[in-house]
């Protein structure tokens, strides 16, 4: 029976600088696919609204809550206009919110990164246990098959 080649490392730190890359990209990658998932699901439904012939205006006196929304200050032609004129404004303002938040999420994980080292740091480090490929290769086709 071959013997098994195991190589130990320890790892003592793991680059900030490296998380850091690797999770910005990771946010960027979710954030231009959430945008992508986001804007066809209101393309879809705001066709489905248009085709069913239902706008804002129709939707909120339908439900009674145009008066109320009035006694609140909130006038129904206000909200076509922000729905419709805003909503280039409304895009530009949710694509700077979500690449910033892409950047704070991946300062967060770096930070909890730093914190990491400084744990691996007082505990000695992680071992890693590697078996060599060839060996362990030879120790599978080295056992006996066994018969029931």
């Amino acid at each position: 029976m071959a013997k098994t080649n195991v190589t130990r490392r320890i790892v003592g730190s793991i680059s900030e600088w490296s998380v850091f890359k690797i999770t910005i990209i990771a946010y960027l990658i979710f954030f231009a696919l959430g945008v992508v998932v986001f804007a066809i699901f209101s393309l879809l439904s705001w066709m489905g609204l248009e085709i069913s012939g239902l706008n804002f205006e129709n939707m909120f006196e339908n439900a009674g809550l145009a008066t109320t929304m009035q006694s609140f200050g909130i006038n129904i032609t206000d909200m076509n206009l922000f729905a419709g004129g805003m909503g280039v404004t409304g895009i530009i303002i949710f694509i700077v919110v979500g690449l910033l938040f892409s950047v704070v999420f991946a300062a967060i994980v770096t930070f909890l990164t730093w914190i990491f080292n400084v744990i691996l740091k007082i505990s000695g480090g992680i071992e890693l246990r590697f078996k060599d490929k060839n060996s362990a290769v030879e120790n599978k086709a080295s056992k006996p098959l066994q018969s029931d």
